[in-house]
């Protein structure tokens, strides 16, 4: 698959994909280019609007958060406020802009499944007759794979070790790395009463114990002539779905994975540069398992990354 860049950029965002906290110096490195050299294509990866952030992906389970993937089809009307309400909301993460069954994808987090419902009810009462039809679905499992993309190996999650117990200064910095993975130990000793050195010794435990997942990029696909879909498959063979999950987590084109409870639904996202082979790639899944069957695709483009809902450091 021709990705919209250059040698360089593609070397720069494949790093970045797996670690964006790497420093500039190792950055620099693995893209064969100096410092000021990667310092000026970063620069110009977001002028452009391709690289629209860094990404600390925090495992909100263990912060004490559940979560549903809610999908809403929608009248045209008051658009804008919605996507407004949608990247603003502290309890949404994850939004996308479907083109197909649904209008929006979204993640609803909160500390009980009753709250993440109220949360979600509280909007349908406010776009009341906008919102027309919905799917909740309550998180299990999600994965990801978009180093595939760049033709680089996936990232292995960070070796665990014992439990630990957040302070208010943990928090902070999860917070403050979520905003942003990049941000340095300097700037971080400004928001919280340690040294750098052990502020990086609490980021390592805070890794270490599964809490921060990884580090990586939120990008916009688009800008490099990609599309993304996701698809919705009905497997209700426990041994097959296995067998599917394997397949897919393989495939070169699968760039994510979610698992629903309770749900005989797989969703899963496929990057395309051309829409058409999208199509052989349903009929590849369908032939290798017939008795799978699959009942929706649509073309998304994020507008709110993964990253963690603001509601968990609250």
């Amino acid at each position: 698959m021709e990705l919209n860049l250059d040698a360089t950029d593609k070397r720069l965002l494949g790093a970045l994909i797996r670690n964006s906290r790497l420093p500039m110096a190792k950055l620099a490195k693995s893209a064969g280019v100096s410092r000021e050299v990667a310092t000026y294509r970063l620069q110009r990866l977001k002028d452009r609007g391709i690289l629209l952030g860094y990404v600390t992906e925090i495992d909100m389970e263990k912060m004490g958060y559940v979560g549903a993937a809610v999908f809403v089809a929608t009248k045209t009307q008051r658009e804008s406020e919605l996507k407004e309400y949608l990247k603003t909301s502290p309890h949404i993460c994850w939004v996308g802009e479907h083109v197909g069954i649904w209008d929006f994808g979204m993640s609803i987090f909160g500390k009980t499944i009753e709250e993440v419902d109220e949360k979600f009810r509280t909007m349908q009462e406010k776009f009341k007759g906008i919102i027309i039809d919905h799917r909740f679905t309550q998180h299990k499992r999600n994965h990801y794979y978009y180093e595939k993309l760049f033709g680089i190996p996936l990232f292995k999650p960070f070796a665990r070790a014992r439990s630990h117990i957040l302070d208010p200064i943990d928090k902070t910095l999860l917070r403050e790395l979520a905003s942003n993975s990049r941000s340095d130990y300097t700037y971080l000793s400004k928001k919280v009463p340690l040294t750098a050195q052990a502020i990086k010794k609490r980021i390592k435990t805070l890794e270490s114990c599964g809490y921060i997942k990884k580090y990586t990029v939120f990008l916009d696909y688009s800008k490099l002539n990609i599309y993304q879909y996701s698809i919705f498959i009905v497997n209700k063979n426990i041994d097959d779905r296995r067998k599917l999950l394997a397949f897919l987590a393989e495939h070169q084109d699968v760039c994510f994975i979610c698992e629903y409870i309770g749900d005989p639904f797989l969703e899963f996202g496929v990057f395309v540069d051309d829409p058409y082979k999208l199509r052989r790639i349903i009929r590849v899944i369908g032939e290798s398992f017939p008795d799978n069957r699959i009942v929706e695709h649509s073309l998304q483009k994020e507008l709110v990354s993964f990253g963690p809902a603001k509601c968990v450091f609250e």
